[in-house]
């Protein structure tokens, strides 16, 4: 006898009207490639958000964003989580992304990263708890550095460490989105940094997925600024390097674990641990000035905040009380 394979966390949405929605139902909306992650139940996330909404008396859907019945059905009075599209925003709908960090995710009222409430809320230190803080970001910070883990897969640790430099610069490809992010261009940001080295060393990092011409393009820039490309892992470069430039990356978050000072050209929700410049005119000061402004910050206490306290972290056995805790804040009343 051959067995069944289990059934996925989420119930597919076919066909409008031949499927019983119940009533105040969980619906994500999951786009391009989400889509199948999500059918093959890859996420924790929404494996263990699921069973939750089911064990409170509550259907959970999934639905490919792309459809129009997906567009239709955000009209209607349920819980809806989107993962991949960046609106519609509404009290009844939340947006789940990965977070910085792996094993974290965010989930959020008005967007992801940049467009995130996060962005908005106010980093009081005085009120986090210093020792669980501390305790958290040895934790986390300590295994992603000695386990090289980032976001993307990275090589392998440098035999030795890499040479000292003033900067280390992480480009994305991502000036040329509809719906720009960023303050200033990688050029620009790459023609700026050297200006402020005045011939020291600096790094500079492709986005390892980005368009190989334009990349191509970028790294001939960066050498007739005197800048240095390199392919090494990020936390090589991160701890060889005094300061961290970025647009919006990941990198940027994950350098708090090292505890450099960030310099932001672009928006993203994690400003508060950052210098942030928004014109290239004063990207030089930014650089020279921000290990000054940083050198007390407490990023440790910043970690658990943005990750503990507004992460979520499926591996945790607090998880499903807390994210529904925030889905039924956002389920519509009857």
């Amino acid at each position: 006898m051959i067995p069944h394979a289990p059934s996925p966390a989420l119930s597919l949405i076919d066909r409008l009207g031949q499927t019983d929605l119940g009533q105040r139902a969980v619906i994500v909306h999951a786009s391009e490639t989400w889509f199948a992650a999500l059918r093959e139940d890859r996420f924790d996330f929404f494996t263990k958000l699921a069973a939750k909404a089911r064990a409170e008396g509550h259907k959970a859907f999934l639905i490919r964003a792309e459809r129009k019945a997906s567009q239709r059905l955000l009209e209607q009075p349920h819980l809806h989580i989107l993962i991949g599209p960046h609106s519609p925003q509404a009290p009844h709908i939340l947006h789940a992304h990965p977070h910085y960090i792996w094993g974290f995710w965010m989930l959020d009222p008005m967007g992801v990263h940049g467009r995130a409430a996060q962005a908005g809320r106010v980093f009081d230190p005085d009120v986090i708890d210093h020792h669980a803080a501390r305790y958290f970001f040895n934790g986390v910070s300590g295994y992603m550095r000695r386990e090289n883990v980032s976001k993307l897969a990275q090589p392998a640790p440098s035999a030795a460490p890499l040479d000292p430099a003033y900067a280390a610069i992480f480009a994305q490809d991502i000036d040329h989105f509809k719906q720009p992010q960023h303050y200033m261009s990688a050029a620009e940001m790459i023609s700026a940094v050297a200006e402020a080295a005045k011939g020291r060393r600096v790094y500079l990092k492709l986005h390892p997925a980005g368009d190989a011409g334009r990349g191509a393009d970028l790294a001939a820039h960066a050498a007739r600024c005197g800048v240095t490309p390199s392919t090494a892992s990020v936390h090589d470069l991160i701890a060889a390097s005094d300061r961290i430039v970025t647009q919006t990356s990941a990198v940027g978050f994950e350098a708090l674990m090292h505890e450099k000072p960030v310099i932001l050209c672009g928006r993203t929700d994690y400003h508060h641990a950052a210098w942030v410049a928004e014109d290239p005119v004063d990207l030089p000061r930014a650089v020279e000035a921000a290990p000054v402004a940083l050198a007390s910050f407490p990023y440790a206490d910043y970690f658990y905040w943005a990750l503990a306290m507004h992460g979520f972290e499926p591996a945790k056995p607090e998880f499903e009380a807390r994210v529904w805790a925030l889905c039924k804040a956002h389920m519509p009343r009857l």
